[in-house]
């Protein structure tokens, strides 16, 4: 593979215009209010190979504008140790942009009004995997890409893909895992998102090295 040049003018100008529009973002009554329901763009290397897609914001993510920052991100991170990735190898994302308050699942409506920025986003990335973490991840992906090809879990390597099309992998969210008091269920979950991430890296194209802010270096490809 060999690294992408944007046709249509810089890729991160690109992303920093629909990051603004996300963080601007009042179609949801209620949301996207700084420190209560603040929204976060999706965030890392735009040439990753593999997207980790959540459910919604947490609560602490909202002041670094990092998903999966602490809290059950802890088990991301250890898969991706196990993997021998940085986080900022990869590119995280939400279903939801926001947080819901009081950690509620989140709206129909909300869900709605977000898929054309999430959308807009994997088409940036297009990324050779996708991790769903949770249901209202695997129902968004599902529906972006119905001809997808499906990993089982725990992973192991697909055979086959459809031209143009992300292999997708629905797991548990993190948070879930966490909530089961179980290490041997833990264990297996790292163990198995870390082969996925492995494999997406495999023949992959290099991936930018992350800045200090954990962000690409988009014009280190130049």
């Amino acid at each position: 593979m060999t690294i992408r040049k944007d046709s249509e003018g810089s890729l991160q100008q690109r992303k920093n215009l629909l990051d603004d529009e996300i963080r601007s973002c009042s179609r949801c009554a209620g949301m996207n209010k700084e420190g209560v329901t603040q929204a976060a763009p999706g965030w890392g290397n735009l040439y990753s190979p593999v997207v980790i897609l959540g459910q919604s914001l947490c609560e602490q993510c909202m002041k670094p504008q990092e998903p999966f920052f602490e809290g059950s991100g802890s088990l991301l991170n250890e898969s991706l140790r196990l993997a021998g990735r940085a986080k900022g190898e990869t590119f995280i994302n939400n279903v939801v942009h926001c947080h819901p308050p009081k950690n509620r699942g989140s709206h129909e409506h909300e869900i709605v009004n977000c898929s054309s920025y999430l959308h807009r986003e994997l088409e940036m990335v297009r990324p050779r995997l996708v991790i769903a973490l949770g249901v209202d991840a695997k129902r968004v992906l599902s529906f972006f890409y119905p001809s997808a090809r499906v990993s089982p879990w725990p992973f192991r390597a697909p055979s086959g893909r459809q031209p143009r099309l992300p292999y997708l992998l629905f797991a548990k969210h993190p948070a879930w895992i966490r909530r089961q008091h179980d290490s041997s269920l833990e264990q297996e979950y790292v163990h198995s998102l870390a082969d996925a991430m492995r494999w997406a890296f495999d023949d992959a194209a290099p991936g930018l090295e992350p800045t200090c802010a954990g962000m690409p270096d988009i014009n280190a490809t130049d």
